[in-house]
């Protein structure tokens, strides 16, 4: 896409982001925390201290970079997927069928019988904002595809246009 509008790969080395090293962190931690598959996460016990630590490294990170406007639509999905994490005492809500949509039945299983695995609880009544919950699925046969929430959907957006904006001619 970045092709389309004039871009090329070699402006993605001039641009600038700073903090590039946090996001990194951020993402080792979530993935420590992540239930993997049919597995569970690698530390049960650290998850929600670990998921707002992640949250608040991503967050750094993009206000460092603010004055790239794609990464602002990145934040807004990051807010909506803090917000249902912090309404949920830490955990995002995620619904078993979606999961099993995905592919992923054990997990489901185990999420519906243990009520939370990882950083993730079980989509219920009693969770709060199910609707930026992890209630939407990428069919099964889609590589690693799992449930996700209308907030990955946003980052995923941010993410697609950040792309052609980073590989056009600089001014």
């Amino acid at each position: 896409m970045g092709w389309l509008v004039g871009g090329r790969l070699r402006n993605l080395e001039r641009l600038r982001l700073r903090g590039g090293v946090l996001v990194g962190i951020a993402l080792l931690m979530q993935l420590l925390i992540f239930p993997l598959g049919n597995l569970g996460p690698i530390l049960p016990q650290a998850s929600v201290p670990l998921h707002f630590v992640s949250y608040a490294l991503l967050a750094l990170f993009l206000v460092l970079n603010a004055r790239h406007w794609p990464l602002a639509i990145v934040g807004l999905g990051l807010a909506a997927n803090l917000l249902v994490i912090a309404f949920n005492g830490g955990y995002m809500p995620a619904d078993p069928e979606a999961l099993a949509c995905a592919g992923v039945e054990e997990a489901a299983e185990t999420l519906t019988a243990e009520g939370q695995v990882g950083n993730v609880i079980c989509m219920s009544s009693d969770t709060r904002l199910n609707f930026l919950g992890d209630w939407l699925c990428l069919p099964k046969w889609v590589p690693l595809a799992t449930a996700f929430s209308l907030g990955d959907l946003v980052i995923a957006l941010g993410l697609v246009l950040f792309f052609p904006y980073a590989m056009r001619r600089p001014s």
